[in-house]
């Protein structure tokens, strides 16, 4: 058969095609799948791949019978910041608070927003409740300095309830619930602090 570089350049063009659909399709895939375990707002983990990471921590720490923390965090007064600055300048602080608090945490911590200005960081491996309140207080310094936002400084504080596993549960729900309750006291007790799951007190 004669060569025919028409042909040639047909199927070349035919691979080439398929190659870029594939592509395409493969980066499709990325993105949903980045949407599905992601906050689409600040890109930390959402409450999906939080829930994950927790139990690879938690099966991590039962095999080398060690702790792992949640540190459940919430912003106290953010309904004023969208009520006087708007809704965009309260997107804006959530990506901003959401960044300091990626850098307040290792490589293999997990930051997670569950939705509003509500916030999770699972902490892989703590000594004890000491490293996990010292985590709660850098987590807390680092979102209460100030922002610029669009050259108006804003000033807002987080208040976190501490858990510890195997101290107050030995499953993901019920570590979430402890820390959930500690953050609860505080905002009861004057908010900007911390505290840990079944101490009396309010340190922080």
């Amino acid at each position: 058969k004669p060569f025919d570089l028409a042909e040639v350049l047909m199927r070349v063009h035919n691979m080439l095609e398929v190659r870029l659909l594939h592509e395409v399709a493969r980066n499709y895939s990325k993105m949903l799948e980045s949407l599905a375990l992601n906050d689409p707002l600040t890109g930390l983990a959402n409450r999906r791949l939080l829930s994950d990471r927790m139990s690879m921590a938690l099966v991590h720490a039962r095999r080398n019978q060690s702790s792992m923390a949640v540190v459940y965090l919430d912003l106290d007064g953010f309904k004023q910041i969208n009520d006087t600055l708007g809704h965009g300048a309260g997107d804006v602080l959530l990506k901003m608070v959401a960044e300091r608090l990626v850098a307040t945490v290792r490589e293999e911590d997990t930051v997670a927003r569950l939705g509003g200005d509500e916030f999770v960081l699972a902490l892989w491996h703590v000594s004890g409740a000491d490293y996990a309140a010292t985590a709660a207080l850098r987590a807390i310094e680092a979102v209460s300095r100030p922002y610029d936002i669009g050259g108006t400084s804003v000033s807002i504080t987080i208040s976190a309830g501490v858990s510890i596993y195997p101290d107050h549960g030995e499953d993901a729900e019920t570590l979430m619930k402890s820390a959930d309750l500690a953050l609860y006291e505080v905002k009861s007790h004057g908010k900007n602090g911390y505290r840990i799951a079944g101490r009396t007190g309010l340190p922080g």
